[in-house]
């Protein structure tokens, strides 16, 4: 079950609006308790994808439009910030741009290297710039797909 702060969804719908048509990313600080998650604050990162990987001959490797890249040395600033703030790195986000916000192959993939089994997955869905839904995923079965994970409305 995931909560998040108002101020902290916000900033997430405001990321993923700046970036558009670009996919943002971010890490959710919060606090983990009996498997809850609440999000108090967010981390924004920049999406560094710089081609690394073309997964068919029709892809364009360098668009950023269906693919970030989160440098691990963003994750470590963002988990320090966390512990300054006397809080923890409960997830991450990303935005699909004009998609749903249900994750890809390329987002469960990339979600095996980033967190454990409490680990949020969110994704904010922003269309013709504006956000729209969001939704949070829970890797499941050893990585080999993702739950839908409930989002409580914040207190």
């Amino acid at each position: 079950m995931l909560t998040l702060a108002p101020e902290a969804l916000a900033a997430i719908a405001a990321h993923a609006e700046t970036t558009y048509p670009d996919e943002c990313v971010g890490l959710l600080l919060g606090r983990l308790d009996e498997g809850r998650k609440t999000v108090l604050a967010v981390y924004q990162a920049e999406n560094r994808w710089q081609g690394q990987v073309t997964l068919a001959e029709t892809d364009d490797p360098t668009s950023r439009r269906d693919r970030f890249y989160l440098d691990p040395r963003d994750y470590l600033r963002a988990d320090r910030e966390a512990q300054a703030r006397g809080l923890e790195l409960v997830g991450v986000y990303h935005s699909h741009p004009d998609d749903a916000a249900v994750p890809s192959e390329r987002d469960r993939v990339g979600a095996q290297a980033i967190g454990g089994p409490s680990f949020a997955f969110v994704i904010q869905s922003v269309r013709a710039g504006r956000a729209a839904e969001l939704a949070s995923w829970l890797l499941v079965a050893e990585g080999a797909t993702f739950e839908q994970e409930e989002i409580t409305p914040w207190p």
